[in-house]
């Protein structure tokens, strides 16, 4: 309604220069005040974690959030500050996509966010192209593989050059997407997945195998 009551310019002066107006997002996980928030482009996402969603709850160390849908990339907390738009979300391996925006405190499992998504992404595959079809299966066995402590450094080499061949390969953005929440969690907490390889140990307790 007030687009069509200030015009279209009013709108465009709202956000960035790459990526005007505003966008609804879906906050939930571990935030105060979940729910869906309509927010200019280019706000940080310290203001949307903390003055539009409360912070998180019972005093809890914020880790990461996931953008973008099951697809999308994990971004760790030491980018807080980083503005949400089309550009730089894209630019640390995540990407606007549904708008969904899932935080994650130190209790998450990283390693096991990446087997949750990929456990859905799989399914989702239309079949048509390999990479995509049997990739994810075999991204997901990995996965699979290091949450119950039988994992190896050469398991974890084979992860990310799978992620990337099928991030390269795929046919349709699903499959071209789908290796983000492995690439982003390998980039920014290779540490979780060393410690649950190395260590056979899940830093945050969740992987019960461990």
């Amino acid at each position: 309604t007030k687009i069509i009551l200030n015009g279209a310019d009013w709108f465009a002066n709202i956000g960035t220069e790459k990526s005007k107006g505003t966008k609804v997002f879906a906050l939930g996980g571990k935030i105060t005040n979940t729910g869906l928030v309509e927010i200019p482009m280019g706000t940080t996402l310290r203001e949307i974690i903390y003055d539009i969603g409360g912070g998180i709850p019972n005093n809890k160390k914020f880790k990461a959030v996931q953008t973008g849908g099951p697809s999308g990339g994990c971004i760790p907390a030491e980018l807080i500050d980083i503005p949400i738009d089309y550009d730089s979300l894209i630019s640390i391996g995540s990407m606007m996509g549904s708008g969904g925006m899932i935080v994650l405190d130190e209790d998450n499992c990283m390693v096991d966010v990446a087997r949750f998504y990929l456990d859905f992404i799989k399914d989702e595959s239309c079949g048509k192209c390999t990479p995509c079809r049997v990739g994810t299966k075999r991204m997901l066995e990995i996965l699979e593989k290091i949450t119950r402590g039988q994992g190896t450094m050469d398991d974890l080499d084979k992860l990310e050059t799978l992620a990337k061949e099928i991030k390269a390969s795929s046919l349709c953005g699903l499959g071209q997407t789908a290796p983000n929440p492995v690439l982003s969690t390998l980039k920014y907490f290779r540490d979780e997945y060393i410690a649950h390889i190395v260590d056979k140990k899940c830093p945050a307790g969740v992987c019960k195998a461990l």
